[in-house]
C-alpha cells in the first residue's frame, strides 16, 4: 500500500501547488487544498486500490512485473474517464500504480494513452462530451506523454541519427495526440524526429524544401479529409529536397482502410508507434541500398 500512499500525496500536493499557482488568497487557497486534496484522496482510493489489491491478491508485485501486464481496453477507458473528471495528478498516479503492477512503458504508450485518446475522440463524435470537456482531457493526456517521453526515449539508441522524420496531422485534422506518441518512438528508435502538427500542405513543403527528411509522416482519423490528405502528399513529393523521401501514413482511418494508402501516394501504412519506426527503418534501409 506505500505506492498508494505515495501517489495519493505527489496528487493531493500537485492540486494544491495548482490552486495557489492561480492567484487565489492564501486563506481561500488553503481551503481549496483541504478540499480538493480530499476529493483526489477519494478518486485515487476508488480507483486505484482495487487494483492494488489486484496485485497483492495475484502473488505481489515482484509476479507482477514477471508477467509483464499490458494495459488493457478497460484501463485505457477508465484513464480516459479520469482525465476528463481530474487533474493530471490523478491521472499519473493511476499510470504510476499500472507501472509498479509490471507495465512497460511501451505498452503504457500503444495500450493505455493511444487508446484511451481514441475513446476521447469517440466520445466527442458520438457527442457524450463537448469539445471544451474533450481539449482540456487531451492537454492532461498530452502531459502525462511529456512527462514519460524523456525516461522512454533513454531506453532507445543513444547515438546522433542522421535519419530525419517529419510528422504531421493532415491539414485539417483537430486529433494530432497519436502524432506525438509516434514522435516518441521514432526517438526512442535513433531517428531525428520533427514535428508540426496543425501546419498547412504549404508549410510542410516549405519544410521539406528547405531540410532534408528520409521519411514524412502523416496522420489521419477520418475519411472526410482523405482529399486534403492526398494533396498534402503531392505537394510534400514536389517540394521535397530528397526525391526519394518516403511518405508513412497511419491513424484511425488507415487502421480499417490499409488499402487506401497506395491511392493516395503514400509508401507505407503503419498501426502504431512502434509499427511506424520499424516500416521507416526498413524503408531507409532499401532506399539506401538502391542508391
Amino acid at each position: 500500500m506505500a505506492i498508494l500512499k505515495e501517489a495519493t500525496a505527489a496528487s493531493s500536493a500537485s492540486a494544491g501547488d495548482e490552486r495557489a499557482a492561480n492567484g487565489r488568497p492564501a486563506s481561500h487557497a488553503s481551503g481549496g487544498r483541504d478540499a480538493r486534496r480530499d476529493a483526489l484522496s477519494r478518486a485515487i482510493e476508488a480507483q486505484i486500490i482495487p487494483r492494488l489489491m489486484l496485485v497483492h491478491a495475484s502473488g505481489g508485485c515482484t509476479d507482477a512485473v514477471s508477467r509483464d501486464p499490458a494495459p488493457t481496453r478497460e484501463e485505457a477507458i477508465e484513464l480516459a474517464s479520469l482525465v476528463l473528471a481530474h487533474d493530471v495528478g490523478v491521472a499519473q498516479s493511476y499510470v504510476d500504480v499500472l507501472r509498479a503492477r509490471g507495465a512497460t512503458l511501451e505498452t503504457i504508450f500503444l495500450d493505455l494513452l493511444a487508446p484511451a485518446a481514441n475513446h476521447l475522440d469517440t466520445l466527442w463524435r458520438e457527442d457524450r462530451a463537448d469539445f471544451c470537456e474533450i481539449t482540456i482531457a487531451l492537454s492532461r493526456l498530452q502531459q502525462l506523454l511529456r512527462g514519460l517521453g524523456v525516461p522512454f526515449e533513454a531506453e532507445g539508441e543513444f547515438t546522433v541519427s542522421e535519419k530525419r522524420v517529419l510528422l504531421a496531422s493532415t491539414p485539417g485534422e483537430t486529433h494530432t495526440f497519436g502524432i506525438s506518441i509516434v514522435e516518441e518512438f521514432m526517438r526512442r528508435g535513433g531517428w531525428d524526429a520533427a514535428c508540426a502538427p496543425g501546419a498547412s500542405a504549404t508549410e510542410l513543403g516549405r519544410l521539406v524544401g528547405r531540410d532534408w527528411f528520409d521519411v514524412v509522416g502523416f496522420s489521419l482519423s477520418c475519411e472526410c479529409l482523405l482529399a486534403e490528405l492526398s494533396s498534402a502528399i503531392d505537394i510534400v513529393r514536389r517540394r521535397s529536397r530528397n526525391r526519394r523521401v518516403g511518405v508513412l501514413v497511419g491513424g484511425h482511418y488507415f487502421n480499417e482502410h490499409p488499402e487506401s494508402a497506395a491511392s493516395i501516394g503514400a509508401d507505407l501504412v503503419a498501426f502504431d508507434g512502434l509499427d511506424a519506426v520499424r516500416k521507416a527503418q526498413r524503408f531507409v534501409g532499401g532506399a539506401a541500398r538502391a542508391r
